[in-house]
């Protein structure tokens, strides 16, 4: 009975263990990752270049970008994509 209780102990260790290396191994690299611009950040930016009246403010993580609808100096409505990372106007478009 002692001999079988070790062994599950043991089993039991290990299966704990490989679990622990197992999601240690698949996890996140979070601190090599760049930071993004924050969307107030973004719409300073924006209203620097003389973008106004934003109506849509979308971050697309996927693209790496934030979708903007907005008024541009030309008082034209226009969607825009901006740079996730550095804010750069990338794509205007008349909308």
């Amino acid at each position: 009975m002692m001999k079988n209780m070790k062994l599950k102990s043991i089993l039991l260790l290990c299966s704990a263990t490989s679990v622990f290396c197992a999601s240690h191994a698949f996890a996140d690299p979070i601190d090599d990752a760049p930071e993004v611009i924050s969307v107030p950040k973004a719409m300073k930016v924006l209203e620097k270049e003389g973008y106004y009246d934003f109506r849509k403010i979308k971050v697309v993580r996927e693209y790496n970008e934030i979708a903007v609808d907005a008024r541009n100096k030309d008082g034209h409505r226009v969607e825009l994509e901006l740079d996730l990372y550095t804010g750069e106007v990338v794509q205007e478009q008349l909308d």
